[in-house]
């Protein structure tokens, strides 16, 4: 069933309880899956070297392992979104970030992960497109309101 999160619709796959709370399971869209640009591409592509998000959201731990949560809604992404989230949380929630560290700063930082985990450097031409997979990806994180 699609419902709308913020300013994007998501399907939503069943409800769970944890804690006494009630939360819709809500599959949220990689940069591969959503269709063109999200609403707040536009911002997020023209404030990448000054932007430093407010992570919104909450984190609610299901086995040891943090969910991203929007209000009632636990977020179910592909990995590499999740990834990042994880990133965004720890740089801008966690951790009191340096005055220098940006969104470019974060999303670098995870560029190089995938370096690492892939034992080679990546091109040029990979490295942009894993820039605006990431770019599209945020905004998406975005306009869900997880971050801000």
């Amino acid at each position: 069933m699609k419902e709308k999160l913020g300013k994007i619709e998501v399907e939503v796959k069943g409800e769970i309880e944890i804690n006494g709370e009630t939360y819709k399971i809500a599959e949220v869209p990689s940069a591969d899956e959503y269709k063109g640009f999200p609403p707040s591409w536009e911002f997020v592509k023209n404030s990448m070297l000054s932007w430093k998000p407010y992570f919104k959201g909450k984190m609610v731990e299901i086995n040891g392992q943090l969910i991203p949560a929007v209000g009632n809604y636990l977020l179910n992404m592909d990995e590499e979104m999740y990834e990042l989230t994880l990133r965004v949380y720890q740089a801008f929630k966690l951790n009191k970030p340096l005055i220098e560290t940006n969104i470019s700063v974060v999303v670098t930082d995870q560029i190089n992960e995938v370096e690492r985990k892939i034992g080679r450097a990546l091109s040029s031409e990979e490295k942009t497109a894993y820039y605006i997979r990431y770019a599209v990806e945020l905004a998406i994180l975005r306009d869900i309101g997880l971050i801000n």
